[in-house]
């Protein structure tokens, strides 16, 4: 039997690739982990090996998946878990969810921009829209290939902070169990009041906006061995980052008090420098989770790199562009984020129950 190749630039890629896709605009503004694991205290660390754990099973699968049945379309992984009717529902589901949070992020583009650049709103979403647009039509190949190499660089500064916070903690220990007792006063918008029930939800809600992508990205590795490795580093490389983000902010949180963009007032605390490249920084993490996000729309309804591709691309983000600031997106969000939480637990039953069964027939 022949042994399986294995391309350490390619893994890498495709582990930088859901890195990017999960560090997408709330991620990087520090307002997801401060909601999910920060007002949790130092059990918001302990809730992130929760997500880690559900994570990296769930990962693990679905890019082992994607390689071995290479889905003519990726969204049929619903209908291979969870037969033809529910599998439907799911589809259905999952393409109005994840377009859904794409006109939010476009939406939200053009404003953040102007925040940080006084830039007209119109001009800073046109231009994330047609970067998206111009990455999506590459192809699924191509934009592995670019936000591949955008999801470590993201790390790395996500990094810096949470080590200046480490820093910062060495010098005096009494910091964490400090802000354990001031995070409950100083006004911070929870996720849920139980820290392990947050860290599973998060893990969820990643999972339900995810599964066609990350069966994308198994199904661009060259075999099942690159696939699952890059799902276990990837998943292990996002948990690290939100481990190191929720010590920042517990250590910084009198400073994040207030702030819409906790890391970008970190940053500027550390340095101003820093502060610019993080400003830099969300605009990225925004613009890779808009072509994402718009590429996994689009491939529910065509092939990559055909003109119905091109064509629906267009209209979608033309869509996006003109209603995102006017309909109430965000409303729509608010329900369909629950739902995703419990739809992503039960589509995770029927996953374990099918690869348990295969195992057995095996």
């Amino acid at each position: 039997m022949e042994k399986e190749s294995f391309n350490l630039k390619k893994v890498l890629l495709l582990a930088g690739a859901l890195c990017a896709y999960w560090i997408g605009s709330g991620f990087a503004t520090g307002q997801e982990v401060l909601q999910f694991f920060a007002t949790s205290g130092t059990k918001g660390i302990l809730a992130a090996f929760i997500f880690l754990i559900i994570m990296i099973v769930l990962t693990y699968i679905l890019y082992g998946v994607g390689q071995r049945k290479k889905f003519s379309n990726p969204y049929d992984v619903f209908e291979y878990y969870c037969g033809k009717f529910i599998g439907q529902i799911y589809i259905w589901y999952s393409v109005v969810l994840i377009y859904a949070i794409f006109v939010v992020m476009l939406a939200g583009a053009g404003a953040t921009i102007h925040q940080y650049y006084g830039t007209p709103t119109y001009i800073g979403t046109g231009i994330i829209a047609l970067l998206a647009l111009g990455t999506t039509v590459l192809g699924m190949e191509k934009l592995v290939d670019i936000i591949g190499v955008i999801g470590p660089i993201k790390i790395v500064f996500v990094a810096i902070v949470g080590i200046a916070g480490i820093i910062t903690f060495a010098k005096d220990p009494s910091v964490l169990s400090n802000a354990n007792k001031l995070m409950p006063t100083l006004g911070f918008k929870s996720a849920s009041s139980n820290w392990a029930w947050s860290g599973a939800l998060y893990a969820f809600l990643a999972l339900m906006v995810s599964i066609p992508f990350q069966v994308d990205c198994g199904a661009s590795a060259k075999n099942v061995k690159e696939a699952k490795a890059a799902a276990f580093i990837g998943t292990v490389a996002f948990t690290a980052a939100i481990i190191l983000l929720t010590t920042a902010e517990l250590v910084y949180c009198k400073l994040i008090a207030g702030q819409q963009v906790p890391t970008l007032a970190i940053a500027k605390h550390i340095s101003p420098v820093l502060g610019l490249i993080f400003s830099v920084l969300i605009v990225v993490s925004i613009y890779s989770a808009v072509a994402s996000f718009l590429l996994m729309t689009v491939r529910k309804f065509a092939v990559d790199k055909t003109k119905k591709f091109n064509i629906i691309a267009a209209i979608l983000t033309a869509i996006g562009m003109v209603f995102g600031g006017v309909l109430p997106f965000d409303k729509l969000v608010n329900i369909l984020y629950p739902l995703a939480g419990y739809s992503a637990i039960v589509f995770t039953v029927f996953m374990l129950y099918k690869e348990i069964k295969l195992r057995k027939t095996k």
